[in-house]
């Protein structure tokens, strides 16, 4: 996931019907605000699929954050002792553990917030790369399985 999640990907080639709604543009397509006549537009795309989203203002562009949740499914987690997994997290990779729980022995999900990730080859950091959302899909569904 690091490599996927850290890797430059450029932007796709615009289209012509792309390239005119880009110069035709009112407002940002992220804080949806006009563009003023002295706003640096830029081309917004999505730096994992290099497709275009739209056009944006520089700082709406440059401060945009995808939510990079991965979700690790478990059916019937809160039955089964959690705790040794939340333990192993814990000391996996910097970062907070976030637990929604039933009770104190129980919980519902948990999610770890992985802040950096060392490259060991590079000796360079990704802040704040991704989260690991462990959670009980048992505890959602209205029905039984059968």
């Amino acid at each position: 996931m690091k490599n996927i999640i850290s890797a430059n990907v450029l932007m796709e080639t615009l289209s012509k019907e792309q390239w005119e709604a880009y110069r035709s543009a009112t407002r940002c397509h992220i804080c949806e605000k006009s563009f003023a006549s002295d706003d640096m537009r830029v081309c917004d795309h999505c730096h994992l699929t290099d497709r275009y989203r739209g056009p944006a203002h520089s700082n709406c562009n440059l401060n945009y954050k995808n939510s990079l949740y991965i979700p690790i499914v478990f059916r019937n987690l809160s039955g089964y002792d959690a705790h040794f997994i939340i333990k192993e997290i814990v000391t996996m990779y910097d970062g907070r553990v976030d637990v929604l729980p039933i009770t104190k022995e129980k919980y519902i999900s948990f999610t770890k917030h992985v802040d950096s990730i060392k490259d060991k080859t590079e000796n360079n950091f990704q802040k704040n790369c991704v989260k690991l959302r462990f959670i009980d899909f048992f505890k959602f569904l209205s029905t039984s399985l059968e």
